[in-house]
């Protein structure tokens, strides 16, 4: 078994679903940097607890996941062998941006116009 661990943004929303036997699921698409290789897209797919947290995300969000992974290939319309990566999530966090840092506020009493 492969685990894994990656951090990257939601694609697009992710989408509540049940299966045929009535159990609740929720998929999506992570994009994760991978340097000089471009962009990494992972499938993701999460069951009970992880299928509700990962339903209230939305496209554009930062998160990282670990779980178990299979590694994926096809072929694009191009006919170009294409790789990828399913998860089935076992841990899900939301990841929040870096706060930008505050300007210094202007020193009050400062006056340009100095005679001289």
């Amino acid at each position: 078994m492969i685990r894994a661990l990656v951090t990257g943004t939601l694609h697009n929303d992710p989408q509540a679903r049940t299966s045929q036997n009535g159990k609740p699921f929720t998929t999506g698409k992570l994009k994760a940097d991978a340097s000089e290789n471009g962009i990494a897209w992972v499938s993701l797919i999460g069951f009970q607890e992880q299928a509700e947290r990962l339903a209230t995300l939305k496209a554009g969000q930062a998160i990282s996941i670990s779980g178990r992974a299979k590694l994926t290939a096809w072929l694009n319309k191009q006919g170009e062998a294409q790789a990828g990566l399913d998860v089935v999530i076992d841990e899900l966090a939301t990841l929040r941006p870096r706060p930008k840092p505050k300007p210094e506020p202007a020193q009050a009493g400062f006056d340009d116009d100095l005679a001289i």
